[in-house]
């Protein structure tokens, strides 16, 4: 089940917030958690109910073991639950994910074939099992409270973000589970919630969708691609990325609201960032912050001098490639980022002055842009290949491939009346369609910022229902959100 389609939209969502506020209102607030969890159960399993076993294990496992820590009075032993537990995460994680890509490599160097184990990928498996070992970290450290079953249960299977995040951490979702004035239906918050999901929709089918029909077809036809088609297909996966995980995080956000249930901003207009740090403080907010306060921070941070620093920076960078990804060329893209940062870092160290912001974005996106190029490469061979189109395309006409994959049915429908030759038209169509694009990413205030001071009016209420009313009618196939599958 997905949130862009309809089931979710007409049945699933409104099932879920009636229940969950009737259930609170009539009887024992434990009931509405049951039933809410039992939803969440369902949505994740008619995503893949395969996975469901995985996802449940996991979590009675952590719980035993989080609540083994707070109980134990002996630090030892409180030490040695968190490693085991953290250690079954890790295992858990590196078996699903990674087993494969460990065992090919170990064949490579040894010069023998290897046929890849069949293996079951679990849904969100990167995502919920991050959200567990912060808990079991937190209860080592005395930040955790005890939570009965149901209520753990519900905080790491929360369907809004179990299959493609934020991060959150129980810290901030349990007291909020809690709150009695929040089992409560809030005009406000539901106000909230359906501007955010409207927009987020709207990035995802409309914009995102059209942006990665680009994207395939390009990655699909190297060598039909001349310099301004290869460059067309890079800002077109770069910014279906943002529109579609950011697009996500806003209906996450917004789902979440309808239960009065606040959730932590993800992104903050990361194109607009001056600089590689900058772009970090802004993309994936959730992950960077995760990596921060339980890898960076716990390998020494920037306490132990300048080199340290910079090795810490560059092993958190290949951390998060490997966690996107088990393939050389996540680790790669993962490497380019934290080598930038460690450039960025002892540039700073050796002068105070910053780029003019025009030259510095310019820089930042060009350079955030190279780097998308590895992370959806099927291979370093197809990014060389793409890259090189840059140089050894020449100039010429767009394809009328990729050009026909921006005219969406609204534009389709108008062609017939501009006095202008369809191949013109489709160009026109495609460069336009990215400038607006490229403009939506850049200067609108981010929505879930605009979430801190909302203030409904009618003009927003008209406009949200126009975007939701249009990206409805858009759902003629529904596609899958690029973060599933990290």
């Amino acid at each position: 089940m997905l949130f862009n389609s309809h089931f979710f939209i007409f049945v699933f969502l409104p099932l879920s917030v009636a229940g969950y506020f009737v259930l609170n209102r009539f009887t024992r607030p434990r009931y509405a958690q049951y039933f809410l969890l039992v939803m969440n159960l369902w949505f994740y399993a008619a995503n893949d109910l395969r996975s469901v076993p995985v996802l449940l294990a996991s979590i009675v496992l952590n719980y035993l073991i989080g609540t083994s820590i707070l109980s134990s009075p002996y630090r030892r032993t409180k030490t040695a639950l968190l490693v085991c537990g953290v250690l079954c995460n890790v295992l858990a994680l590196g078996i699903f994910k990674y087993l494969n890509f460990f065992l090919q490599n170990v064949s490579l160097v040894l010069g023998q074939s290897y046929d890849p184990i069949q293996l079951l990928l679990p849904l969100g498996i990167s995502f919920f099992t991050f959200q567990q070992i912060s808990y079991l970290v937190d209860a080592r450290r005395g930040d955790a409270p005890s939570y009965s079953l149901s209520e753990y249960a519900l905080f790491a299977s929360f369907f809004p973000y179990v299959t493609s995040g934020p991060i959150a951490f129980h810290s901030e979702i349990l007291p909020q589970i809690r709150d009695e004035d929040k089992r409560r239906p809030s005009a406000y918050n539901l106000s909230r919630g359906l501007t955010a999901f409207a927009f987020g929709l709207f990035k995802k089918v409309l914009i995102a969708d059209t942006l990665g029909k680009a994207a395939d077809w390009g990655w699909g036809n190297l060598s039909d691609l001349n310099l301004p088609a290869a460059l067309i297909v890079i800002v077109a996966y770069t910014l279906q990325l943002y529109f579609d995980f950011a697009g996500y995080s806003d209906m996450a956000s917004g789902i979440a609201l309808c239960f009065n249930i606040e959730l932590p901003i993800n992104f903050d207009s990361p194109y607009r960032a001056r600089s590689i740090a900058d772009f970090w403080k802004r993309w994936h907010m959730t992950m960077t912050r995760f990596f921060t306060r339980y890898l960076y921070i716990p390998l020494g941070g920037n306490r132990h001098g300048l080199a340290r620093t910079c090795l810490n920076t560059l092993v958190i960078f290949l951390v998060s490639g490997l966690w996107h990804g088990a393939a050389w060329t996540f680790i790669f893209w993962g490497a380019l980022h934290g080598l930038a940062m460690v450039g960025s870092r002892l540039l700073a160290s050796r002068t105070d002055r910053h780029l003019p912001y025009p030259l510095g974005w310019l820089i930042t996106f060009a350079f955030v842009n190279l780097c998308w190029v590895f992370f959806r490469a099927p291979s370093f061979a197809d990014a060389g290949t793409l890259l090189s189109r840059l140089f050894v395309g020449g100039w010429g006409a767009l394809p009328s491939g990729l050009t026909d994959c921006f005219l969406i049915t609204e534009f389709a429908s108008i062609e017939q009346f501009v006095p202008m030759e369809a191949t013109v038209f489709g160009t026109v169509i495609c460069v336009l369609f990215l400038l607006l694009a490229l403009a939506g990413a850049v200067f609108p205030r981010n929505m879930q910022r605009r979430l801190e001071n909302f203030q409904p009016s009618v003009p927003l209420c008209l406009g949200s229902s126009v975007l939701l009313f249009w990206s409805i009618l858009s759902l003629t196939g529904v596609s899958t959100f690029l973060y599933f599958t990290f």
